[in-house]
């Protein structure tokens, strides 16, 4: 399940960065289209938002392509998803009861999920996250 209002684009981003974060090179944005199944051009968009975002970098030529701006132990989801979000913020509508209460349930887990590094992601350590999920359920 996807929480509402993760749009595609950030979505798409996310895999983005962790393909460059795996690679540990620079890709050319044709491989990580390839890899992250999107289009070419919806890629270029996402890797030049990611560029403005300060998380990517891109060098031109036969050598080029993107490479993280910082190390994946410096990036974190939550400064990628705040960066998305702010371009196109979400409508709240807090007037619905089961919105509210996915909020507030989901709150806790959000938290821990937006700490998480890129490097914890690509690692597969979510240890944390687990954890606190877990103490948000048994509370």
């Amino acid at each position: 399940m996807v929480w509402p209002a993760f749009p595609k684009r950030l979505q798409s981003a996310l895999k983005a960065l962790s393909c460059l974060a795996q690679s540990g090179n620079g890709m050319q944005s044709q491989k990580i289209a390839e890899r992250i199944r999107v289009s070419e051009a919806e890629t270029a968009k996402i890797l030049q938002l990611l560029v403005w975002g300060g998380f990517v970098t891109s060098r031109r030529g036969t050598k080029g392509g993107f490479h993280l701006a910082a190390s994946a132990d410096q990036i974190t989801m939550g400064e990628v998803i705040d960066f998305f979000l702010s371009r196109h913020p979400q409508e709240r509508d807090l007037d619905f009861v089961v919105l509210r209460v996915l909020e507030t349930t989901g709150a806790p887990c959000q938290k821990a999920f937006s700490k998480l590094t890129l490097a914890d992601i690509t690692a597969g350590r979510t240890v944390h996250l687990r954890r606190s999920a877990k103490k948000s359920v048994t509370s």
